[in-house]
Parts: C-alpha cells; sequence; structure tokens
C-alpha cells in the first residue's frame, strides 16, 4: 500500500490539534486547508476494523514516474498501457496511475475491439455463457452492465468479481455476474489511465500533455445503479500547476480534496505537480467506514464524451438506467474508489 506523511502546519480547535501534510517550499507554497472535526474522519480512530488512513494527508510529486511495466496489456492499435513508480518529496513511494491487482478475472466482454466482440445490444447477451462468481452460497444472483474510462475493478461484500479487460484503450464494455446476500457493498476502484506516467496526461489534440477525463457507469439487476447516492473519494490527483490547486478540509465530518481553482489543462508539461493519498486497507471490506468520504458527482454522458461511442450506445437502453459518475473532477482526479451499500434490492426502476 502507499503511505504517506509530509509535515505541512497544525490547525488548533479547542479540544484538538489535527496536523494537514503536503510539501513546502517558498516557491511552491503547501495546501489550502480549512479547520477540520475534532476526530478525523477516516483515521486510526475512525476508520472502523477495516484498516485505515490518515485524514487530510497529501504527498507530492512532480514530474515524471519511473517505468516498471512497459507494456501491462497489448492490442493492436490502443495505447501502450504502462506502470510506473515515482517517489515523493517526502521520500514515499507511489504507483501510477494506481496499484492495481492484475490477478483478478477479466470480466466479459459486451464490446471488446481487442477480442473483435462487439454484441449489437442487451438483448443479445447470453448470460449462460458470463460466469457467475459465489460471494455468499445463499445469496441473490445479480447481473451487472459496466462502462468505465479507462477502468475498474469491482467487489462485492469484500470479495473481487472482476476487472476491466483493456485498462486504456480502446473503448470498451462489460457484463458481470455474481451471487451475494443481502446487506450488500458494491466497491470498485476505478482509474483514469494516463501515457505521461505520474503526470495524469495523454497525448490527445495535439497536445502531448492532454490532461484526460473519465467517468463510469454501471447498472445491476437488483436495481442498484451508479449515481449521486454512491460515495467516491479520490487518492490520485494530476496534473497540478502548483501544489496550492489541492484545497483540503472537512466538512461535517467529510474529508473534501478539491481543485477549485485548479486549471483543467495546465501548461507545466512535464514539470507538473502531482497529489497522492494512501488508499486505505480493505477498502472494500463490508465492515469499512466509507462516512468520511464524499458523495460522487453525477456527470452528463456530454461531459464524458460517449455519445459517439457503440460501446456505450449499443447499450443505452441498460446503461440509460444509471448515471456517470466520478469524483468532484473529472480530469484532474484519476484514481477514485467507489462505494455504495443496499440494505435490500432497490426497486427496479
Amino acid at each position: 500500500m502507499k503511505h504517506p506523511l509530509l509535515p505541512v502546519g497544525v490547525l488548533f480547535l479547542a479540544l484538538s490539534v489535527i496536523t494537514l501534510t503536503g510539501c513546502s517550499s517558498e516557491k511552491d507554497p503547501v495546501p489550502s486547508t480549512s479547520t477540520v472535526s475534532n476526530a478525523s474522519p477516516g483515521s486510526a480512530a475512525s476508520a472502523g476494523s477495516s484498516g485505515s488512513t490518515a485524514a487530510e494527508t497529501a504527498s507530492f510529486t512532480q514530474g515524471l514516474a519511473t517505468t516498471t511495466v512497459k507494456e501491462l496489456f497489448a492490442c493492436k492499435g490502443a495505447r501502450v498501457t504502462s506502470l510506473g513508480e515515482i517517489q515523493s518529496d517526502d521520500g514515499k513511494k507511489w504507483t501510477v496511475p494506481a496499484d492495481i491487482d492484475t490477478k483478478l478475472t477479466d470480466a466479459a466482454d459486451l464490446s471488446n475491439p481487442c477480442k473483435n466482440v462487439n454484441l449489437p445490444n442487451v438483448a443479445s447477451v447470453d448470460l449462460s455463457k458470463v460466469p457467475v462468481v459465489e460471494i455468499d452460497p445463499n445469496g441473490t444472483v445479480v447481473t451487472g452492465y459496466i462502462f468505465a474510462d479507462n477502468y475498474f475493478e469491482l467487489y462485492i461484500n469484500g470479495k473481487p468479481v472482476a476487472k476491466d479487460a483493456v485498462p486504456f484503450t480502446p473503448f470498451n464494455s462489460h457484463v458481470v455476474r455474481f451471487k451475494a446476500s443481502y446487506p450488500m457493498t458494491y466497491a470498485m476502484k476505478v482509474v483514469d489511465w494516463e501515457e505521461n506516467l505520474g503526470l495524469g496526461t495523454e497525448a490527445n489534440k495535439g497536445n502531448p500533455y492532454h490532461p484526460g477525463d473519465a467517468g463510469v457507469v454501471a447498472v445491476f439487476s437488483d436495481g442498484t445503479v451508479t449515481d449521486g447516492s454512491w460515495k467516491a473519494q479520490t487518492y490520485y490527483i494530476a496534473p497540478l500547476a502548483s501544489k496550492t490547486d489541492l484545497v483540503l478540509e472537512t466538512r461535517n465530518g467529510v474529508q473534501l480534496r478539491t481543485t477549485p481553482n485548479a486549471s483543467n489543462s495546465p501548461s507545466c508539461a512535464k514539470s507538473c505537480y502531482a497529489a497522492h493519498f494512501a488508499v486505505p486497507d480493505q477498502w472494500f471490506a463490508k465492515t469499512f467506514n466509507d462516512a468520511a468520504w464524499p458523495s460522487a458527482t453525477v456527470y452528463k454522458t456530454a461531459d464524458v464524451g460517449v455519445d459517439n461511442k457503440s460501446e456505450y450506445t449499443n447499450y443505452k437502453s441498460e446503461f440509460g438506467k444509471g448515471s456517470f459518475i466520478w469524483s468532484s473532477n473529472l480530469v484532474l482526479d484519476n484514481e477514485v474508489l467507489l462505494r455504495r451499500t443496499v440494505d435490500k434490492a432497490p426497486a427496479t426502476k
């Protein structure tokens, strides 16, 4: 796992002292902060039995990462999917764009140009050929349809179900099936991939350092869909022109990691900064306390740019039951964790 710790300053309350961390220098001041509550949500005192992570802490890196995996996935005509490692100025090492689980099983394809799969619609899916992952022996069988820009991992009740077969491009979509019991905890790791490792950018529109956008939509047969009721917390933010582009604050116990004044197209190129946060242990577990996470932000299909992509439009009758979600910044936030717990099957829309 990744471990951040970089002292930045101290804020005082009557009954508590909470340290906010970042990276400080005369040239690059620390992120903006605001007063936080008495016990930091997400800290060891409040994260529950599933593990802990420090509240309101960030580590900063600058520039390109070192490539550790040159080609994670190969497909003719696809962008090269690589992994990298970069050290922050507090001495911690970070995997970019994310520390993914390469051992997870690929989800079944709805549309996957790398395998010449492009089903014309949802009705053409042969569910008998989609493996059912058994989470709970006495559970309910649920079918899900997922489109992610770019990558997802799905966990149900703390156990892995599947991952995206194509980490970067070409665009693709999937169908999954699992057997699980209520209350049911849905958890997803979603990643906007990058060509310039450590910078959150890719070659696009004539710009070799173009920040990519993101988004994920998922619809499940029990009535659960991606919408604003999900929780979404950010763990990797780039590119940033300055460390002060990151604003950290806690409002009513909710940890906010936002970039309200940052440019979505900074000109810093190879010298851009990135902010990293430690992913908590067992973040996908049923017992994990996500009360400190903000709600997901809902986006239109035009924001994600999928209205002309058959990998989405062929199955719009199903995907349209849900909404594209992400964190508060669809462009700069590159690794996001999502969670939703339902006590019983929601009413199907």
